[in-house]
Order: structure tokens, then C-alpha cells, then sequence
């Protein structure tokens, strides 16, 4: 299978998981359950799970997934965000949706899918990524609410989920363009428009990937363990729940390493002022006089 087949593969099986989320997802459901729901469907149509699923709730706007042990479930009127990546031969979709019966968050939810739709069709060859931040932000303003404006799309290789480029949500000075032939994920996320309009550090993080920098000799025990990860993943996000072995020597060593900067920790990103956010997203590859809409 070539490159461009294993990612449109990718696509295809992003597609049909995210369009099943919404029938999966209740008031009450643990949140582990449906991740590993999520993670398995990606499996049983063929593909890898790019990285965790990603489910936050409310005013957690990215970034959280259910760690090990974790008994959290989805509150009742809850504007759910269910981010997902399948990986095939290192190919990665990346795609996100919003699940809500909120009425304020059915409305955010369209904002956000308008405002993917609208940056959608301005993506080509040659395009400033400035000028996709300035679409969505002004289809975002006209429902009267605000883009998170630390929060971006980003550019995908090959087992590389967040490539270099970022896609911003809002107007900015980047003259950055986009490239024919290169693989970008968009991803407008949105909030109310007395919020802040920013997410902050919200938690301790239950996503890691390797750092190829830090400090620090390796002890026989950390390099296994470093080593394992590698071998596993590939580079690629993980969470502490994939690994069945997974017990208090692991946790120790796996946070050692984490505090040695040879582990890089996701951050739970919440907005701000505590406003809820929703999130819509697709991956596309960009073409001369347009781009494929890879999910």
C-alpha cells in the first residue's frame, strides 16, 4: 500500500468511528469505557490508534484522556469533545467532533463546524495559514462567540503528529503557506464570547511521547523502559492505560523519566474563565487548486 492509499485508509477508518460517537456516547458513561470503545473500533476496521482518545468535557477544551484507574464519567448536559487518530504504516487522520444536547453547546458546536467548513474552502496551494485563522475567527464572531486563540491546527507526517506548521484560529501575522501535497489538520475550537478565549495548564497530563532531548544517564531499568515505549509506539502519543504491565515499578520509572525531560507530557488544557468549548475537525491534503478531505 502506498503513502497517500494508507493515509486515505486512515481517513476512511477515522470517518466511520467518528460518525459512530455520537450513538456511543451517555450521561453516566465512565469515561475509560468510552475511550477504549473508541480505540477498539479503530482496531477492528484495520487501523492504530494514532494516539489516546482524547475526551474532554466541558471547559476542558484538549488533551485529556482517561488514565489508568480512572472512574470519571460524562455529567449530565455535557458538551463533549471526542478527538480521534488512526494511524496505518505511520499515516495518520486526525478528526474531532462535539456531542452535545446543551443548547448552548448545540450552538457552539455549529459555530465550529461552520467555521471548518469555511477554512476548508480556502485551503490551496499557496495559501497563508494567517488567512485561515482570519476565516475562522470571523465566522466564529458572527454566532457571537470566540476561537480559542492558543489553541491551533497543525501539519501531520509520518509518524509525526504535530509537524512544524500550526494552523491558526485566529488572525495573526504568519506568513507561513500552506503546500501542495502536504497534510494539515484543521481544527477550529470554539467558546463562548465572554471567555476568555485562551486555555491554561489544567491538570497533571495522562498522554506522554518520547523527547529525543534530556538530562540525565540512563539507569539499565529506564533505557528498558525508554526502549519499550520506542518500540511500541513508534514516536507517536501514548497513554499509561495502553500498558497492561503496567505497575507501580513501571509508574516510577515512567515518571522518572518524565521528570528527566526524556518524556513529553500533554497538559489537560481547560479555557480559562471555565467557559465550555466545543471542537470540530478534519484532515486534508492540499492540492494546487484545492485540497481532499482526507476524513
Amino acid at each position: 500500500m502506498s503513502g497517500l492509499d494508507s493515509l486515505l485508509e486512515a481517513g476512511r477508518i477515522a470517518r466511520l468511528v467518528r460518525e459512530s460517537i455520537p450513538n456511543m456516547v451517555r450521561a453516566e458513561m465512565p469515561l475509560v469505557e468510552l475511550a477504549e470503545q473508541v480505540e477498539a473500533m479503530i482496531r477492528d476496521h484495520g487501523g492504530r490508534p494514532a494516539f489516546p482518545c482524547n475526551i474532554s468535557i466541558d471547559s476542558v477544551a484538549a488533551h485529556f484522556t482517561p488514565g489508568p484507574g480512572e472512574d470519571t464519567v460524562i455529567p449530565p448536559d455535557a458538551v463533549v469533545k471526542v478527538d480521534i487518530g488512526v494511524e496505518i504504516d505511520g499515516y495518520i487522520a486526525d478528526t474531532a467532533i462535539t456531542v452535545t444536547d446543551n443548547p448552548v453547546g448545540v450552538s457552539l458546536r455549529y459555530a465550529a463546524e461552520e467555521a471548518l467548513k469555511s477554512a476548508i474552502k480556502m485551503v490551496r496551494d499557496g495559501v497563508k495559514v494567517s488567512s485561515i485563522g482570519s476565516v475562522i475567527h470571523s465566522v466564529v464572531s458572527r454566532f457571537g462567540f470566540k476561537p480559542i486563540r492558543n489553541l491551533t491546527g497543525h501539519e501531520i507526517k509520518r509518524y509525526n503528529l504535530h509537524a512544524g506548521v500550526s494552523i491558526p484560529n485566529i488572525p495573526t501575522a504568519d506568513n507561513t503557506k500552506l503546500s501542495s501535497g502536504h497534510v494539515y489538520a484543521i481544527e477550529p475550537f470554539v467558546t463562548l464570547g465572554d471567555a476568555a478565549g485562551e486555555v491554561v495548564d489544567g491538570g497533571k497530563p495522562n498522554i506522554f511521547k518520547i523527547e529525543k532531548t534530556g538530562a540525565g544517564k540512563l539507569s539499565e531499568a529506564e533505557l528498558k523502559v525508554l526502549t519499550m515505549l520506542a518500540e511500541r509506539f513508534n514516536g507517536l502519543p501514548y497513554t499509561l492505560r495502553w500498558l497492561k504491565e503496567c505497575d507501580a515499578e513501571l509508574l516510577r520509572i515512567h515518571g522518572r523519566l518524565w521528570r528527566m525531560g526524556r518524556l513529553r507530557g500533554y497538559p489537560v488544557l481547560v479555557e480559562k474563565t471555565g467557559k465550555p468549548v466545543a471542537q470540530a475537525e478534519h484532515t486534508v491534503i492540499v492540492t494546487e487548486d484545492g485540497c481532499v478531505t482526507v476524513t
